[in-house]
């Protein structure tokens, strides 16, 4: 369900029908050259919080990151909302514990091989709960290699290639879309309306759960062809538009 590039940007929703779903990395932070060097600023979560508390249980994190690591980088604001982490593979319902996808036996082996390209080509490796990247931002010329590898590497294991920005991931299945469709399931959630903002191709499977949700997807960056119907440039307008939100929901 592609769109034409030229895109306007979501309306602040003013009643208690819409859900609002938001990606981490390029979305609602900025992205840096490390997956351990992104900055979450106290504002941020200010704001987030005020946000969930004028839409209680119709705010939650959507990450490729784990759940874990949302724990980390969010503080207790993770608790308060509903989480996916690892691509939708893992989830969470406010205060509650979460639901782990079964962790491959493959993972361990993918990663070993992995770690080995890694270390022979000095590509950037990160281990995450459900599957392992290669970062190659700050050696674009080894796309290619990386590319290559995850790809070998995913069909010889069973596992999930994951594109993304000068990024490429084996991991275990999941998606964002299925994660999205669940927690609208949930009892606070349930016939709602989904708005979703992601930055990546990995999240364009929550712009199609949206959209046939009866809600859209809201691309975060520059214009590109995608299934979502609204777009905001940066990081940045997303964080103005929580902010508006936050204030007149």
């Amino acid at each position: 369900m592609p769109h034409r590039p030229d895109l306007d940007a979501p309306s602040v929703p003013t009643d208690a029908t819409v859900s609002l779903f938001f990606d981490l990395d390029g979305t609602l932070i900025d992205l840096a050259a490390r997956p351990d060097a992104v900055v979450v600023s106290a504002a941020l979560l200010a704001a987030l919080a005020r946000l969930s508390a004028r839409r209680p249980g119709r705010v939650a994190i959507l990450s490729g990151r784990s759940i874990a690591q949302l724990d980390d980088l969010l503080g207790p604001f993770a608790r308060s909302v509903a989480v996916a982490g690892s691509h939708g593979a893992e989830r969470r319902a406010p205060a509650a514990a979460a639901i782990a996808a079964t962790v491959p036996p493959a993972l361990a082996a993918a990663h070993a091989d992995l770690a080995a390209v890694a270390d022979r080509h000095g590509l950037l490796l990160e281990r995450k709960s459900l599957g392992t990247a290669l970062h190659f931002r700050d050696t674009p010329a080894l796309e290619g290699v990386a590319d290559d590898a995850a790809r070998d590497v995913a069909h010889r294991h069973g596992l999930v290639l994951q594109r993304g920005k000068m990024m490429v991931e084996v991991r275990a299945p999941g998606d964002k879309g299925a994660a999205l469709t669940a927690l609208l399931a949930t009892p606070a959630m349930a016939g709602t309306r989904p708005l979703f903002f992601g930055d990546d191709v990995t999240d364009e499977d929550g712009f199609v759960a949206a959209y046939d949700a009866g809600g859209a997807g809201v691309l975060v960056g520059p214009p590109r062809i995608t299934a979502a119907r609204h777009r905001l440039p940066d990081p940045a307008a997303v964080r103005a538009w929580i902010e508006r939100a936050g204030g007149d929901a």
